[in-house]
């Protein structure tokens, strides 16, 4: 299968269904993400993607997220930081999550925004 067809680019910002709903599989596993698992998986169109690619791939979206995906971030990261934005953007809250994965790929580094 041709690899775009399974992870497409965003267009003028917005992202296909298929990958706001990787998007939100992606924040599920980083919330169940164990200390010595390796990096999760999600599916796109059978295909196994790393949920870093997902993230950066989102970190552009100018989409606003749902409230069933805003409710996973906020699980992971507090309902304060979140609740902060009137309008979640899939794009702020990938950069809300890259640090938490940074951390939690590498516990020894100091997670930081791109």
């Amino acid at each position: 299968m041709d690899m775009h067809k399974v992870f497409p680019d965003l267009f003028e910002g917005h992202a296909p269904i298929t990958l706001q709903n990787a998007f939100h599989e992606a924040l599920e596993a980083l919330e169940e993400w164990g200390e010595k698992d390796e990096e999760p998986l999600v599916p796109i169109h059978g295909v196994a993607i790393p949920i870093s690619s997902v993230f950066v791939r989102m970190s552009d979206c100018t989409d606003l997220m749902p409230l069933r995906t805003q409710g996973v971030l906020e699980a992971i990261i507090g309902r304060d930081l979140v609740r902060a934005s009137e309008r979640m953007l899939y794009a702020d809250a990938a950069r809300l999550a890259m640090p938490l994965f940074a951390a939690r790929a590498d516990p020894g580094a100091l997670p930081a925004y791109p």
